[in-house]
This record gives C-alpha cells, structure tokens and sequence, in this order.
C-alpha cells in the first residue's frame, strides 16, 4: 500500500510540475505552504517554473508526511481551476489502477 502510494503521488508530482507554470504560487497557499516556504522556493529556482513546481510539490509532501495523498493535490488544483490538470492526473492514475 504505501509503495503504491509513493508511487502515485510521485506521478502526480511530474503531472503537475509539468502542468503548472507561473501559477504555482496560488497552488502552494491552497496547499497550505507558507508565504515564507513559498518565496524560499521562488528564490532557489527564479527562472525554471517547471523545477519550482517540483520543488513546492516536495516541500508539500514533507510537511505532510504520511498523510501526503493524491486527493489532496486533484482537490487543491480543482480549487484553483486547474481542472485540466486534475482530469490527467485522475486519468494517469487510474490507469495506474488496471
């Protein structure tokens, strides 16, 4: 179960960092990621927006933990109106599923 877990939310991570962009930011606060966390990232990647996703994405996922689940990342992107990238994410995993 957790390897499953792990490897979902590592494809969810490539997924969204690929897909995010300039937006990152406003993903990062819905995630619950501080302001300071945030700029900490903003200046350790200042011009890669793909690497910076991954980065907020990382800093996400050990804050949480354990609890660090796909679900929270669809619910997060659908909130911020990401909705295409939530359906490819909810379509990679489901065929991850069969």
């Amino acid at each position: 179960m957790y390897k499953s877990l792990c490897a979902k939310l590592d494809v969810a991570m490539e997924i969204i960092s690929e897909s995010l962009g300039k937006s990152w930011r406003k993903l990062g606060r819905k995630l619950g990621v501080t302001e300071v966390k945030l700029e900490s990232i903003a200046q350790r990647h200042p011009t890669d927006l793909e690497e910076t996703s991954m980065e907020l994405l990382k800093e996400w996922r050990r804050s949480k933990g354990g609890e660090a689940q796909t679900h929270q990342l669809i619910q997060a992107l659908r909130s911020c109106h990401f909705n295409m990238t939530a359906d490819k994410l909810e379509d990679k995993l489901s065929a991850l599923e069969h």
